[in-house]
C-alpha cells in the first residue's frame, strides 16, 4: 500500500511538473467552446430535412446513416484515445530515462503497484478534464452522469493501454495506436468501411454512445460498456501476461 501511495504521489507531481496532458485537454475545451459558439448548434436530419428525403437518402447512400459526432464528441474521444493514451505512456517513459523505474524496482515495488498508483493519478486527472468536456459540451442533468460512466470507462482502457504499452519491450507501438483509436472515430464519418473496421475498438463505441445521448428519451449503453470492458480486460490479460514472473521487466 506504501508503495502505491508512493507511485502516485510521484505521477501527481510529475503531471504538474509537466502538464502536457491537462494542458492538452484544457486546449481541447476552449476549442469546443469556441467552435460551438461560432458554429452554432448540431442540426438535426429531421429539423432541415424532410423525414421522406431523410429516410431515401439513408436507404441509398450508406454515409447517411452513420454517427456524425457533436463537436464535443469529436474532441472527447480524440483526448481520450491519443491524448490521454500517449501520454500515459509518456509518463512510463519518463521514469524509464531518469531511471526512476529501476530505482522503485530495486525498492521491491511490484508491477500491479505501479500499475493502480500510476493509473489511479492518471484517472483522477482524466475524470476532472472529463467533466469539463461535458460542461463545454452542454451535457447536463441525467446525461451528464451518462457522459461520465461512458467517458471514463474508455478512460479507465486508453491509461490501461498507455502504461502496458509503454511497460513493453515496443513502447513506439503505442504512438501509431493512439492515432488510430483517437482520430479513427472522426474519419469513420466518411468512410462506411472504416466505421465497420473500427467497430469493435472502445474509442469507437464511446463515440456511438455520446452521439446517442441526448438524441432519445432512453439509451441503451449495454453492448457499449460490453465492448469496452472486453477490450480493458484483454489489455490486462497482456500486462499480466508480461509480468507474470512478478517483476518489473520492459
Amino acid at each position: 500500500m506504501n508503495n502505491i501511495k508512493a507511485i502516485f504521489l510521484k505521477q501527481m507531481r510529475s503531471m504538474v511538473r509537466n502538464p502536457g496532458l491537462i494542458g492538452a485537454g484544457l486546449g481541447f475545451i476552449i476549442m469546443i467552446v469556441v467552435m460551438s459558439f461560432f458554429l452554432g448548434p448540431d442540426r438535426e436530419c429531421d429539423v432541415c430535412i424532410p423525414a421522406y428525403v431523410c429516410e431515401t437518402c439513408m436507404r441509398e447512400n450508406p454515409l447517411h446513416s452513420l454517427p456524425t459526432p457533436s463537436i464535443a464528441g469529436m474532441f472527447t474521444v480524440m483526448f481520450m484515445g491519443m491524448v490521454l493514451m500517449s501520454s500515459s505512456s509518456a509518463l512510463v517513459q519518463e521514469d524509464k530515462t531518469t531511471n526512476n523505474l529501476r530505482f522503485m524496482t530495486m525498492a521491491g515495488m511490484k508491477p500491479h503497484q505501479y500499475l493502480l498508483g500510476t493509473g489511479t493519478a492518471l484517472f483522477i486527472v482524466a475524470i476532472i478534464l472529463l467533466l469539463l468536456f461535458a460542461m463545454a459540451g452542454r451535457y447536463f442533468g441525467l446525461v451528464t452522469l451518462q457522459f461520465m460512466g461512458i467517458t471514463a470507462a474508455g478512460a479507465l482502457v486508453s491509461i490501461l493501454f498507455g502504461i502496458a504499452g509503454g511497460l513493453s519491450k515496443m513502447p513506439a507501438l503505442v504512438a501509431p495506436f493512439s492515432m488510430i483509436f483517437g482520430m479513427g472515430p472522426m474519419f469513420s464519418q466518411f468512410n462506411e468501411s472504416l466505421a465497420r473496421w473500427l467497430h469493435f475498438t472502445f474509442t469507437q463505441q464511446v463515440n456511438l454512445a455520446i452521439y446517442h445521448l441526448g438524441k432519445e428519451e432512453a439509451v441503451d449503453l449495454t453492448r457499449n460498456y460490453i465492448i469496452i470492458g472486453i477490450t480493458g480486460v484483454v489489455i490486462l490479460m497482456a500486462f499480466v501476461w508480461m509480468h507474470r514472473k512478478g517483476e518489473m521487466r520492459w
